[in-house]
């Protein structure tokens, strides 16, 4: 599994800070944070493991030099070697140039599309048409993982991304329907993969991904020989706001797709929308045709495991209801289905209460069956307390019948303490506890103490 590489990164980091203590301290704006935290728990060790981490964050602006600057880093020690890690997850510096309508942002930072969360190791740069509602980004790099967030496997990615941004109110149906905001997303990406031959006397040549040499086949005594192979995608995305039937009856929907040329196949679509037919009474619907990128398990395959695992097709529905400020309540239904392998029905339901300012209840049920025989009731209870302006309380309760094909018939029964007290503006303490009680697996626990450190200088701005 390819792990974040920090060199590249931390070498930008020390140019980046560098470079930022020697401008001169007029309108500079920096602000951070310290993150230390020890654990123990035994998620993977039932003897347990203790572990020590600190996260540090800083952040850097500067309006008159149209100037940012993000640097993140984590550093973990750990009874369990495969927890040891030493990363830079952010490193990067953004510099406007309002003469040109330009944007150059480089380094290692985050993006987001339709291959998932991920970062990126390289540059990008911005432009803004003046006076229309467009701009234009293009970008490449080295892309690499968010922790185990199996979202992209490449070894290089660029592209090109516009986006149209209108408010054009317009009206259909006499009037009865509207469109107040419409966005238009369309990007076009080249990614390059790591395609390995792998030369086995007795299965002969199997062509995989390097993720899977890395998870199945190292070991395996075959010759293994690597390749290169570029792949495009067009991605598009599409978002509308307005109403429906009368003014007072807000509408949102959001439209996303992805079209990978190499397979001639639309490889992930997305539809969500919310429509609000009465006061209080808020009517979601959410529908997605998914085709995994790779055949073997991901990270967003385990996401819908209660369902199916691979291509699916997956439909959620929901109506939300606030009875009054304090009271409201939520019924839901959803269904999955793929053409080889086990599909799935199930409800859900939810209701959350204000008992007093700062004092919040709420309790959800979760019904699913699969048509294997697999079924999950679910019930989880919590309740949040802000007790006075400088301690929060946080308790949850979980109760869960399960029968799998895995482990047969299970109870859980979970608790879990939260403790949040501020010691001063700066330095919040806070504590974790929970345990799971099963009985066809092993008990879970774990337990936490962190402590966070804020800093920051702003300047104010002059009148």
């Amino acid at each position: 599994m390819r792990t974040l590489t920090a060199a590249p990164a931390f070498c930008l980091a020390g140019l980046a800070w560098c470079w930022l203590t020697a401008l001169p301290a007029i309108a500079d704006n920096w602000s951070g944070s310290i993150r230390s935290k020890l654990q123990t728990d035994n998620r993977y060790n039932r003897d347990g493991d203790y572990t020590g981490e600190v996260w540090g964050q800083f952040a850097y602006t500067n309006p008159e030099r149209q100037l940012n600057a993000r640097i993140s880093t984590l550093g973990r020690a750990s009874t369990d070697i495969y927890r040891e890690d030493l990363k830079v997850y952010q490193a990067f510096l953004e510099k406007a140039l309002p003469d040109w309508s330009l944007t150059l942002k480089g380094g290692r930072f985050e993006r987001s599309d339709s291959l998932g969360l991920y970062l990126l190791d390289g540059a990008s740069a911005g432009y803004s048409f003046n006076g229309r509602p467009f701009t234009l980004e293009v970008y490449a790099g080295r892309p690499l993982r968010v922790d185990h967030v199996r979202s992209l496997d490449a070894a290089w990615i660029a592209g090109a991304e516009g986006l149209l941004k209108l408010a054009p109110h317009w009206s259909f149906a006499a009037g009865g329907a509207q469109i107040n905001v419409f966005d238009l997303r369309l990007g076009l990406q080249s990614l390059e993969r790591n395609q390995l031959s792998v030369l086995n006397d007795s299965l002969g040549e199997q062509l995989i991904s390097d993720d899977q040499f890395d998870a199945d086949e190292s070991g395996s005594g075959g010759i293994v020989q690597q390749h290169g192979k570029t792949t495009y995608r067009i991605n598009g995305t599409a978002h509308f706001a307005g109403h429906l039937l009368a003014q007072d009856k807000p509408l949102e929907l959001f439209l996303q797709a992805s079209y990978a040329a190499d397979k001639s196949r639309l490889e992930n679509v997305m539809l969500d929308s919310w429509w609000d037919p009465l006061k209080g009474l808020r009517i979601r619907n959410y529908l997605e045709a998914y085709r995994p990128r790779q055949p073997y398990v991901s990270f967003r395959d385990r996401f819908y495991s209660a369902y199916a695992l691979g291509e699916q097709r997956v439909w959620r529905g929901s109506a939300e209801y606030a009875y009054n400020e304090r009271l409201k309540y939520s019924v839901g239904l959803q269904a999955a289905g793929r053409d080889q392998g086990y599909s799935g029905t199930g409800l859900n339901a939810g209701v959350s209460y204000q008992w007093r300012p700062g004092f919040n209840l709420r309790g959800e049920y979760d019904y699913l069956e699969l048509n294997s025989g697999e079924s999950a009731n679910s019930v989880y209870l919590s309740a949040s307390h802000a007790m006075n302006a400088k301690t929060r309380y946080l308790f949850n309760l979980a109760w869960r019948v399960e029968d799998k094909l895995l482990y047969g018939h299970n109870q859980a029964r979970g608790i879990e303490n939260e403790v949040h007290y501020m010691l001063d503006s700066s330095i919040i303490l806070a504590f974790k506890g929970s345990y799971i009680d099963n009985t066809a697996l092993s008990n879970e626990y774990l337990a936490a103490l962190q402590l966070t450190y804020y800093f920051d200088r702003f300047q104010a701005r002059t009148p």
